[in-house]
């Protein structure tokens, strides 16, 4: 009897080690990936900033990310909130929408992937451009976006700068919602043009209704809207996006000031 009692405990000894070593393989991975992707995205910015422009004028963004793009020809553009940790690549590839919803830059395997484009925009043309991205808990990737629970977060960081190969551009945040998308109807990512004023106002209405707290910026049919969505953790299937309008074609770098 004692042999089984020592057996059976051996066993349980073994599996405990067994669930420890896959843990720490597991924290190893994780840490590594982590590292991985950091300076990646840290190497890509320095190829930017090494860009430098003439003397009598400033580069385009066409020159600013031509490099980028060289590398790789799914990038659409580049994605930043000034003073937050979201400065990242925007990537788009039609015909395998969430392709780098767990891919890197360079296309390999990565659990932070890139953040991309809704396959339905168009870049600098549709009249919302939709981006996805993981809400990471090393608070990378679109996790800045549920910052903006916080109205004094949105205070503090009102704008964001969007860039493609044809140009800047400057988008104020309007709007700012959490959602459970087991208990709405309403399909925030299913509108990337709108055929009517009336379509826009009431697409525009109910995530207004949505909101926690009003910026009091105003958003009016034919503005060129920006939305970047993440997911969020208060709901089984939850999200947090953001919607911005475009207010100017200027480099984000240059920051508007109040």
């Amino acid at each position: 009897m004692k042999n089984i009692k020592n057996i059976i405990l051996n066993i349980i000894i073994v599996l405990l080690l067994a669930v420890m070593a896959f843990s720490g393989y597991k924290l190893f991975v994780i840490k590594q990936d982590a590292d991985k992707s950091a300076d990646q995205y840290d190497n890509l910015e320095q190829i930017i900033q090494n860009e430098t422009p003439p003397e009598d004028k400033p580069l385009t963004a066409a020159e600013k990310y031509q490099p980028i793009y060289d590398m790789n020809n799914d990038f659409i553009g580049w994605i930043q909130i000034p003073d937050t940790p979201l400065d990242y690549p925007v990537m788009q590839t039609k015909d395998y929408p969430e392709y780098y919803l767990r891919r890197d830059f360079d296309k390999k395997y990565s659990s932070y992937g890139v953040p991309f484009m809704d396959f339905k925009c168009t870049a600098d043309q549709s009249d919302m451009i939709i981006i996805y991205s993981h809400n990471m808990m090393n608070k990378t990737m679109f996790s800045t976006v549920e910052s903006y629970a916080k109205k004094s977060y949105w205070e503090e960081h009102k704008y964001v700068g969007f860039d493609t190969m044809n140009g800047y551009g400057t988008y104020e945040i309007a709007i700012c919602v959490r959602i459970d998308l087991a208990n709405t109807d309403f399909n925030y990512i299913d509108i990337v043009d709108f055929t009517t004023e009336q379509q826009f106002d009431e697409y525009i209405d109910k995530a207004k209704s949505l909101t926690t707290y009003d910026t009091g910026v105003n958003l009016e049919f034919g503005d060129k809207l920006l939305l970047l969505s993440t997911c969020e953790y208060q709901y089984e299937n939850g999200r947090y996006f953001i919607i911005a309008k475009k207010i100017s074609d200027e480099d984000i770098r240059t920051k508007i000031k109040e």
